[in-house]
């Protein structure tokens, strides 16, 4: 094996941990990436159950799947003591998308060599957020999302943005920041940490998973002639300068709500009525 010199020297345990309800959970593949690891490593331990992974200290985690797949790593295991990596298999993978694509050989290689980066994350209510958290209609969107499986991975967002979008009534918020606030209608409020979300969408075009700040998107209630125009400038990061578009980078928000609403993260949903959100600089460390 041409990594087995740096096999030798490497330590710890290799986890790699998934999802079967994940949209597009392929066993034939997930046996391809698993033999190929334990051909490599030799203790590689294999688990579906996110429980087991909360006793976990000291290993590296290796994520197979998507945003939704890490995002459930990320939040049951240490991240203190873990390292982390993630292979794209999930029918959303937008977070993995800011690191160099990389194949299996390569991975293998800088997880032995413990090339690891430390990145941002945002902890939304206790939940740990590693690309995107909102409420509106991008929750909306991301709940439509899991509900059926399209095949085509583009497709479970497009689709329900084109059903939701003519249909969707702005929510109530009020927004508290030490540098912005805002109080009234919004079509969505999403955090971000990651540039891109809902398959492809560039929500955060400034946005670096590495400078301690989330990125603050605040979309007021649009035309009704003029969502289309909009979604168009958003797929492509060209948003920024429209009249109904808030943009901020800070570190901590506080949202309040008139009622428990949903508010998805990384997918997942969730209920609050109010959060409390903060970036928590440098937090995860990845190797990818």
């Amino acid at each position: 094996m041409f990594l087995s010199y740096f096999c030798f020297l490497y330590s710890k345990p290799l986890i790699l941990f998934y999802n079967p309800k994940s949209g597009r959970f392929n066993s034939r593949k997930l046996e391809r990436i698993y033999n190929f690891f334990s051909g490599e490593f030799g203790n590689c331990i294999l688990i579906s159950n996110p429980e087991y992974l909360k006793k976990i200290r000291n290993a590296h985690i290796l994520s197979v799947g998507g945003d939704g797949t890490f995002h459930i790593a990320i939040n049951h295991a240490d991240l203190e003591s873990n390292t982390f990596s993630c292979i794209a298999l999930g029918s959303g993978n937008d977070f993995i998308t800011g690191f160099p694509r990389r194949g299996l050989e390569v991975l293998a290689l800088r997880i032995m060599q413990n090339l690891e980066q430390k990145v941002d994350v945002i902890n939304c209510n206790g939940v740990y957020v590693h690309n995107i958290a909102g409420i509106g209609f991008e929750a909306l969107i991301a709940q439509k999302a899991h509900e059926k499986n399209y095949g085509i991975p583009a497709l479970k967002y497009i689709i329900p943005v084109v059903r939701n979008l003519f249909s969707f009534k702005p929510i109530t918020i009020e927004f508290y920041s030490t540098d912005f606030q805002y109080n009234g209608k919004a079509f969505m409020l999403s955090m971000g940490n990651g540039k891109r979300a809902g398959g492809g969408f560039k929500l955060f075009p400034k946005a670096n998973i590495r400078d301690g700040l989330m990125d603050i998107l605040l979309i007021k209630p649009p035309g009704i002639f003029q969502k289309l125009r909009y979604v168009w400038l958003v797929n492509f990061g060209k948003h920024l300068n429209l009249r109904i578009i808030e943009y901020r980078q800070i570190k901590e928000c506080k949202i309040t709500l008139p009622y428990p609403q949903k508010f998805e993260a990384d997918g997942d949903m969730y209920v609050a009525q109010e959060l409390r959100v903060a970036v928590m600089p440098e937090l995860l460390k990845v190797i990818q």
